[in-house]
């Protein structure tokens, strides 16, 4: 990448070393397939890079674009070893795809540019910069026919956002079809959250973080019911506005 390689002096990595162990604590290492995992060694590896990816986003999300040049340093490091080992040799379930190196090498285009970004200081535009990359890697997958647990948090972010638009857009309670609406992305929002639980691996069964953000959220979003009937506003904000920070947190976690 040239001369456009951040290059993090020893005294800029000591200082965020403290910031990135405590977001560890957060982020930690998410478990990114399942049992039946068709590409245990390739998923494994973007795990790995995507945990760098994640951490970038809650960075720049903040305006600390130095934090987030330090983790989008490793993204590029580890992404361009992934293009050297996969871009040519696809996975079994991915063999037939014929955009497989273009995705692989776009994914790693738009991390070397959110790193320049970062390196300048500006966070929004390597926030923006950064913003594809979770849909065409989802994309690849679901075109492949590849589902891992990743993508069942990614199930449950994607309703909630659609959920979350009631927020700034509340409901008209006597509009029969404006109710039926937030139902409508209530229920879906719902299974996407059982879905999620239902079919978490092992380990992520086991995390209690994970345990209590995705039973807390189930349980409040059950409560969504008793405010449309009794026509409060108030309430299906307040609502939403509860389980925002942990559908946010689940996927920082473990999307």
């Amino acid at each position: 990448m040239g001369s456009v390689v951040v290059m993090v002096n020893s005294m800029v990595r000591a200082s965020l070393l403290g910031l990135a162990v405590l977001f560890g604590a957060l982020t930690g290492t998410a478990t990114a397939g399942s049992v039946s995992d068709p590409a245990p060694a390739f998923h494994n590896a973007v795990s790995d890079a995507y945990g760098h990816y994640r951490e970038a986003f809650f960075y720049l999300r903040r305006g600390n674009a130095m934090t987030a040049a330090f983790e989008l340093e490793a993204l590029v490091e580890k992404w361009h070893v992934l293009i050297k080992e996969h871009a040519s040799n696809p996975p079994t379930p991915y063999a037939k795809d014929g955009q497989w190196a273009a995705v692989l090498k776009n994914v790693g285009s738009i991390a070397e540019k959110a790193l320049e970004a970062a390196v300048s200081g500006e966070s929004k535009a390597a926030y923006d910069e950064l913003q594809p990359v979770r849909g065409m890697l989802r994309d690849l997958r679901e075109r492949n026919g590849v589902r891992l647990f990743r993508d069942y948090v990614e199930d449950a972010n994607a309703t909630f956002r659609e959920l979350f638009k009631f927020r700034r857009n509340p409901p008209d309670f006597e509009n029969p079809q404006s109710v039926a609406s937030l139902r409508k992305n209530l229920a879906a929002t719902i299974s996407a959250y059982q879905s999620c639980l239902d079919q978490a691996p092992a380990d992520v069964a086991a995390d209690e973080q994970f345990h209590r953000l995705v039973t807390d959220s189930l349980e409040v979003l059950k409560r969504m019911d008793l405010a449309i009937e009794a026509k409060s506003e108030l309430r299906v904000i307040n609502i939403l506005r509860r389980v925002v920070s942990s559908n946010n947190i689940l996927w920082m976690r473990f999307g």
